[in-house]
């Protein structure tokens, strides 16, 4: 059986559990908004979070790139013993270059916060700093998870690395809900727990596998050293997306207090809609296409590429549109409780409609990355997401001064637009046309059928809420919006629809 056929075998699985791992983590965030609001509190809570995560990206996401690759590589030509050792090489220096980001963390986490959020005041800062200092070691437990993870899909374990967060999201509400009752400490205590959680999680099923870690440390491997040189760009390309993002926290803790919470909430809940409807189609694409460019059929690729992007295009842009028309009553029915107050909702409704505006390019961008690291190809992507970065800060510094944090997440958006356009041009430079024709024609459609069941979407749900609250009002007229678009779909002869119409007639 091949990888591909591996991962559609699992792909049921798999996004049940990332619609019920989402489920958790905004649950999490309701609880976070309940509690705390958009206060100096959560300000610092959601900087010192953002700390250990935005740096585990720099090791984390750029070893799990090269790692499967290269243990599948070893592994086949010099046999699983040897890939052992490969895995007990990576992770001790890992651990190495963890101690010292953990040490800076302990001896100066003031100048980390000024950093990340230049805009808080002395208290907001010292809250953050305890946070920064408590939860610092959670880095060690991130980078073994993300290995470990990584190893576990090698050895057709998808389901078990996708679950991880959920032990996380549990530990983290329980340590908001002991923060709010008894003493904000614990939120600093919570972040590292949760991780210590995710890592307890994995261990049991890493063990099964036959693999324990040893100590091992030999920068002149082989293999070790083709691992970093294929890390760099990779890691030139992650550091400057978490640059813009440290940027972005910083200029909003300036602009007003709660801010940063706004902004933050506002892109939970734009990212949840872009990896509950996208992720398992991208995962499932990447596998595929690693497989065909492997086997040299390049024609495939393109044929499954255009499919992907069209599919995401007919599921993304009419979420986009009811998320830009009901903000408000969805960021009400999310977050709008306890000290989440009228503000706090006005605030983060707005950065919402602003991110969502990228929504669709940033899935686009996503899907078209993987594409170029099935072909190796990271050159490319460094440069254009560099090149990405430069522009979203210059829109950060202009448009936060007109439209304060609106203007940051619009940034984002105009910042996604330009990435997935050059990208998309580079790659189709690469590989020849991926009918780009048929995908203008497809997006005019859904844009088409989304406008329209836009207008009636908040036209009935003005309606229904004068007699009925605003959930039941928000899950009516959402639930209508779904079968119109399908119905103006079809009219408008939109393929992903009509396949849907063979597939239900064939059943019937």
């Amino acid at each position: 059986m091949s990888i591909f056929q591996k991962v559609k075998k699992n792909v049921g699985s798999l996004m049940l559990i990332i619609v019920f791992s989402k489920l958790i983590g905004m649950f999490r965030d309701v609880v976070l908004a309940n509690c705390f609001g958009t206060s100096n509190v959560s300000d610092a809570y959601l900087i010192a979070i953002s700390v250990p995560t935005l740096i585990f990206y720099f090791i984390g996401h750029s070893l799990s790139t090269a790692y499967i690759p290269m243990y599948n590589k070893i592994k086949s030509t010099k046999g699983e013993s040897k890939a052992h050792d490969y895995t007990n090489i990576i992770i001790s220096i890992a651990m190495v270059i963890c101690t010292i980001i953990v040490i800076i963390l302990l001896i100066s986490p003031d100048f980390m916060v000024k950093l990340f959020a230049a805009g808080f005041d002395d208290v907001t800062t010292n809250i953050a700093s305890y946070y920064i200092r408590v939860s610092a070691f959670s880095l060690y437990f991130m980078t073994l998870v993300n290995v470990y993870g990584s190893y576990l899909q090698i050895y057709e374990n998808f389901v078990v690395p996708a679950m991880v967060s959920v032990p996380r999201n549990i530990v983290i509400i329980l340590s908001i809900i002991f923060a709010y009752y008894f003493g904000i400490e614990f939120l600093g205590w919570g972040i590292l727990f949760a991780y210590v959680a995710e890592f307890i999680f994995l261990l049991p099923f890493v063990r099964r596998s036959g693999y324990k870690f040893k100590i091992k440390i030999n920068i002149k491997d082989e293999e070790v050293i083709e691992t970093f040189r294929i890390i760099t760009p990779i890691l030139i390309g992650v550091s400057v997306g978490q640059i813009n993002k440290i940027i972005d926290k910083s200029l909003a803790s300036i602009l007003i207090i709660g801010g940063v919470s706004a902004l933050s909430y506002a892109s939970i809940i734009n990212n949840a809609v872009q990896e509950v409807l996208v992720t398992g189609i991208i995962t499932i694409l990447f596998a595929s296409c690693s497989e065909l460019v492997a086997q040299g059929k390049h024609l495939e690729v393109k044929k499954k590429l255009s499919n992907t992007i069209d599919t995401m295009i007919c599921l993304l842009i009419p979420a986009s549109i009811g998320v830009i028309f009901l903000a408000e009553p969805i960021v009400k029915v999310i977050l709008g409780r306890g000290n989440f107050d009228g503000n706090s909702i006005a605030l983060t409704m707005s950065a919402l409609r602003c991110y969502t505006i990228g929504l669709v390019f940033l899935a686009i961008r996503d899907t078209i990355v993987k594409v170029f690291y099935a072909y190796k190809n990271t050159k490319i992507t460094t440069i254009i997401s560099t090149t990405a970065i430069g522009i979203n800060i210059v829109f950060n510094i202009i448009l936060s001064q007109i439209w304060g944090i609106n203007g940051l997440a619009l940034a984002t958006s105009i910042s996604a637009i330009f990435s997935c356009v050059t990208l998309y041009y580079f790659l189709r430079k690469k590989i020849g046309d991926f009918n780009l024709v048929n995908t203008l024609v497809v997006s005019m459609k859904s844009i088409s059928c989304s406008v329209l069941m836009g207008l009636v979407v908040i036209f009935l749900f003005r309606i229904i809420e004068t007699f009925s609250s605003t959930v039941i009002a928000l899950i009516i007229s959402v639930s209508i919006g779904i079968l119109i678009y399908f119905i103006l779909s079809v009219l408008f002869r939109v393929p992903l629809a009509l396949n849907w119409v063979r597939k239900i007639t064939k059943r019937i």
